[in-house]
């Protein structure tokens, strides 16, 4: 459409007033990518970074897989103001969290059941010491989660691979000497993180949405109570506890919270973000919580037991899709560290590092990062897990006959929320892009295809299943087979 002189000046004074609403709007968070590991074996590859710890402003230790530490002065630096270490060894072990009591005292856990410790995290390799508990446990002993609120207290949680024993807090009063108490609760429950307040507040989530709560972590199994899915029973991985305020996150991107849950207070649920897992929380103060989740989304709030209006959310890594397993994790974020409400640190899939100084901007009053207008309007949350329905088509059924070696399956399938594509499975191979209606040679035999939509922001959805069976006619003077 054309414009005359009149409508011309409109246009551009209409921009003009946008401009300082939109840079209001705009992400606080600096991206910040290590490089690559490489190998002696020549090849080259980024680390998943799967824990991180900013006891304060000028420092930051991030770990993650190939026994990587990464550690800076000045998070905000960019990649020149990181350092990297490999104290295990080049692509030795996997390392899954890291508290620092101090500047001068960190500790960071290993799936492998390692506990490094430094009281000079910045210092190189030579700084770190390393202890394996599982010498006298049968490699038994699979940490996933660690919390030191002091120098003179860490507090460990396992967990297991698959059909393993678990269920197992590690203290130590005394981090640098390398000797852990271990207490075994139910070795069902499967760990994946751990968060102390203090010496007498300390919760520990599991799997299953289980909860364990104690005011005494060294006192032994009788001092931790377990408390069943309070929020029901999707998976728990992220946790952090402030003063008397626990925030965790689950499997379908909410945040549950107490204000007091070592004393019995009622956990809340609220819709903090997209439908994704919640990897990691952070909460400065009890006025300010912030979590990711492994969708590449962070999701803050100044008010965290406010209920879901409380949060917003933004998606920083957009979902890529590939033709392999696993590219969920591809823009993934595990876990997040605030210093202050000045300063978080969020670390992810390929070696990600995202910072901000003004982590807590979104949809609050006239503080860092806000427009022209004195304030910054909320992030838009991502939308809801997208859903799937797929169907038979073509007068191909559930049990289908040919007489042939195969024969030619057909399926329609569609969404009715909003979708970026679909990603299909047949049987047991990869998953791949493909669109409806879907075709293809199958032979005799029991058959599976799964299908799942991705969402605008790259979350996949749930995978809608429809088995069938291919075979061929029966003979008609019903002769026995073999």
């Amino acid at each position: 459409m054309r414009h005359g002189p009149i409508g011309l000046c409109f246009a551009i004074l209409a921009i003009a007033l946008l401009l300082p609403a939109a840079a209001g709007a705009a992400s606080t968070w600096q991206l910040t990518q290590l490089p690559a590991k490489t190998f002696e074996e020549g090849y080259s590859e980024q680390a998943m970074l799967s824990g991180v710890d900013c006891p304060t402003e000028s420092l930051c230790v991030a770990v993650g897989s190939f026994g990587t530490i990464a550690t800076s002065t000045s998070p905000t630096g960019g990649r020149a103001a990181w350092q990297v270490a490999y104290p295990t060894g080049p692509g030795k072990g996997a390392n899954t969290d890291v508290s620092c009591a101090s500047e001068d005292l960190c500790v960071v856990v290993g799936f492998e059941g390692g506990v490094l410790v430094s009281t000079d995290p910045t210092g190189g390799t030579s700084a770190w010491s390393m202890t394996n508990v599982n010498v006298a446990h049968d490699n038994a002993i699979h940490l996933t989660g660690v919390s030191c609120p002091t120098t003179s207290l860490c507090v460990a949680v396992n967990g297991a691979n698959p059909g393993g024993p678990a269920g197992k807090i590690l203290t130590t009063t005394d981090p640098t000497s390398g000797q852990w108490a271990i207490t075994q609760l139910d070795s069902s429950i499967h760990f994946t993180g751990v968060s102390c307040a203090g010496p007498s507040l300390c919760v520990a989530v599991a799997r299953g949405g289980t909860i364990a709560v104690s005011s005494d972590p060294t006192g032994g199994a009788a001092a931790w109570k377990v408390i069943d899915a309070p929020g029901g029973a999707g998976d728990l991985e992220g946790i952090d506890c402030v003063e008397t305020l626990c925030a965790a996150g689950n499997a379908t991107g909410n945040i549950l919270t107490s204000t007091d849950p070592v004393g019995g207070a009622p956990w809340s649920e609220a819709k903090a973000g997209i439908a994704a897992l919640v990897t990691g929380v952070s909460c400065p103060t009890t006025a300010a919580c912030l979590g990711v989740d492994n969708n590449g989304s962070v999701f803050t709030s100044t008010d965290p037991t406010g209920g879901s209006g409380a949060w917003h959310a933004e998606n920083l890594v957009p979902f890529e899709a590939t033709e392999t397993e696993g590219q969920f994790d591809h823009n993934a974020l595990f876990g997040a560290s605030c210093a202050s409400t000045s300063l978080c640190a969020l670390v992810g899939s390929d070696s990600r590092i995202f910072t901000s100084s003004a982590p807590f901007a979104a949809g609050t009053d006239a503080g860092p990062g806000a427009g022209a207008g004195g304030t910054t309007r909320p992030v838009r949350p991502a939308p809801p897990r997208p859903k799937t329905f797929l169907v038979f088509a073509e007068n191909f059924w559930r049990y289908s006959s040919t007489r042939h070696r195969r024969v030619r399956a057909r399926f329609h399938f569609y969404s009715p929320t909003p979708t970026r594509g679909f990603e299909c499975k047949r049987d047991r191979g990869r998953w791949s892009r493909c669109r409806s209606p879907f075709r293809y040679w199958v032979g005799v035999g029991d058959h599976a295809l799964r299908v799942r939509a991705i969402g605008p922001t790259g979350l996949h959805g749930e995978v809608a299943v429809l088995p069938f069976q291919v075979k061929h006619p029966r003979r008609r003077h019903g002769s026995r087979g073999n």
